[in-house]
């Protein structure tokens, strides 16, 4: 049995060019236009602007190792929920973990969009500690399951949930450490960066507009109620005509740093 073609370039990108540190394999993992979606940025390109970007990163790490925890095979698209973890050399060799969620558009069998949201508030926090968080198992079979068609059912019920997705109880923050995402933010609106199902499960990227509540312990109490924006990523199980579970990650460091500018400008 061999693998199907979305699983292979889904563990071609995790583990034959991120863990193995091998550029050469992005020439068929990737679309030469594949374009990065992330803490609010564009990487527009691959030899252009995303591959550069990822080569600091793994000269940053040079053990970098991805574990996979779990995946989502659709015709429409690819998802996975991950840990990245290795040694910071510009850290003085200071090991950290840290958790996220990737969602992929497909084009010809290769990767042509990605979205994702990790959690480097926490890779920071860690650096800068010494401490490094633990490392969950991984997933035992992670590229052998089925590829599933899109479900307008299942789409439908997702998209309905999505509004409350912060305050919900089927929702697991891919974090660690505080502040939970609920606490930062009581959200307005939701938008919907892309969102691809696979039979009952979907994936998804949201930007979440609201206001700060509170949580981080440098920021002025006085900045709650202050708009902002918080970018997630979330992995969705439906069962029942219902949301059973949502693996949710977020990119607290890009919230983090949009509130200490504010500070800055509101203070100096």
């Amino acid at each position: 049995m061999t693998l199907s073609p979305e699983a292979r370039v889904l563990r071609g990108f995790a583990v034959d060019f991120l863990t193995s540190h091998d550029p050469s394999a992005v020439d068929w993992v990737m679309d030469p236009g594949y374009r990065l979606s992330i803490g609010g940025h564009l990487f527009d390109g691959r030899d252009r602007e995303y591959l550069p970007a990822t080569a600091a990163q793994l000269d940053q790490f040079p053990g970098l190792t991805v574990t996979v925890h779990d995946t989502i095979l659709g015709r429409d698209g690819v998802a996975m929920r991950f840990t990245e973890h290795g040694a910071s050399m510009r850290d003085d060799g200071r090991i950290a973990a840290w958790r996220g969620i990737t969602l992929f558009r497909l084009t010809e069998e290769r990767l042509a969009h990605g979205w994702a949201e990790e959690d480097y508030f926490a890779r920071k926090r860690q650096l800068k500690s010494g401490a490094a968080d633990p490392v969950s198992p991984p997933a035992l079979a992670p590229w052998d399951g089925p590829v599933l068609a899109a479900d307008a059912a299942t789409e439908a019920v997702v998209r309905s949930w999505l509004p409350t997705v912060l305050g919900a109880p089927e929702t697991e923050g891919v974090l660690m450490g505080d502040p939970a995402l609920a606490a930062l933010v009581a959200p307005k609106r939701v938008e919907v960066s892309h969102l691809f199902t696979a039979g009952a499960r979907a994936a998804a990227h949201l930007v979440y507009h609201g206001t700060y509540r509170g949580g981080f312990a440098d920021v002025d109490e006085s900045l709650a109620g202050e708009p902002v924006a918080l970018r997630l990523a979330a992995m969705i199980d439906v069962a029942g005509g219902a949301v059973t579970r949502a693996q949710v990650s977020g990119d607290r460091l890009g919230l983090h740093r949009q509130l200490l500018t504010l500070q800055r400008e509101r203070f100096r």
